[in-house]
């Protein structure tokens, strides 16, 4: 079972890693220790439900990449961003869409 719990703090560093976050952002956002997510990413802790969802939730990433992180992404790029897009707020889903017509037109 502990080889598990490696792999699970693996995921959740290796997804933080690619955000670009640092512990402390994390920690942070997540509403946690620095201290304690040292432990899940790197001495095989494994958090309760609500902070798995708010690590989760931190890193803008789907579930799966970390549950299923031995299966290929499908198009990580784009599902990060489907993600993110849940996040923002109606002005931002307006500012995001504006800015996306304007990089489609000059192509």
């Amino acid at each position: 079972m502990e080889d598990k719990h490696v792999h699970f703090g693996l995921a959740i560093k290796n997804a933080r890693l690619d955000c670009g976050m640092t512990q402390e952002a994390l920690a942070e956002r997540a509403g946690i220790s620095c201290r304690y997510l040292i432990a899940i990413e790197n001495e095989g802790r494994i958090p309760r439900l609500p902070t798995v969802y708010r690590l989760i939730h931190s890193l803008h990433i789907s579930a799966d990449r970390i549950f299923y992180s031995e299966q290929p992404p499908k198009d990580s790029e784009r599902a990060q961003l489907t993600h993110m897009l849940e996040s923002c707020s109606d002005r931002d889903i307006h500012i995001l869409l504006c800015a996306a017509r304007a990089m489609l037109q000059e192509q």
